[in-house]
């Protein structure tokens, strides 16, 4: 089962507002401005983002995952490549901590980015949609893309996959959140978002 095009950009418009949210929480938290966007919300395999990473010369990540149950029950994964990841560490914990350095401290820094990230897209998502999460703790992961992705599961499985570029002073840093769907929560995630197409058309 997928998403229609119009379903995807429907939804795209929905998660812009949550990364509005992250934007202004995470300039908070950065003490600078802090920009995001969000170019594109697509269905793909887990093995297609493992591609696309590769590809772009990513062999490892650096991953937050927070898992949400609600009318819609998903996993929530935030990926950067690792050394980029350490570079938004570094901005946020300040300038002078030598990136070799941020072992422990990164871990602690990744969460709170990754949670700060995640519950305020998935607060926009329930904001526009009317629906209601709970998420648990976020849990940090590093490793091979392919390791990472794959989880539970298998690579061949799809997943609703946003591209978001951060934009920090001189710093631009483009990182994956994906949200791994089983085959129920796609179909409700469907009606839910005809639901919503419907009410403002």
């Amino acid at each position: 089962m997928n998403l229609t095009d119009i379903e995807l950009d429907a939804l795209t418009e929905v998660f812009n507002v949550g990364v509005g949210q992250a934007a202004d929480a995470l300039s908070q938290l950065a003490g600078s401005p802090v920009r995001l966007n969000v170019p594109r919300v697509a269905m793909i395999s887990k093995q297609g983002i493992s591609d696309e990473l590769t590809a772009q010369g990513t062999e490892r990540i650096c991953a937050v995952r927070q898992e949400f149950s609600g009318v819609l029950n998903t996993e929530a994964v935030l990926m950067f490549p690792v050394q980029q990841s350490m570079q938004l560490v570094q901005l946020m914990v300040g300038g002078d901590v030598p990136l070799e350095q941020l072992g422990e401290m990164e871990q602690e820094a990744m969460a709170e980015i990754g949670n700060i990230l995640l519950n305020s897209v998935v607060s926009g998502i329930a904001d526009v949609l009317r629906l209601k999460f709970e998420g648990s703790l976020p849990q940090v992961e590093m490793g091979p893309v392919r390791d990472v992705l794959r989880g539970q599961g298998h690579l061949d499985e799809l997943v609703l996959s946003l591209q978001i570029d951060f934009a920090i002073d001189a710093l631009e840093i483009q990182g994956y959140l994906v949200f791994l769907l089983d085959v129920e929560s796609v179909a409700s995630l469907k009606s839910t978002v005809r639901a919503f197409l419907e009410s403002v058309t």
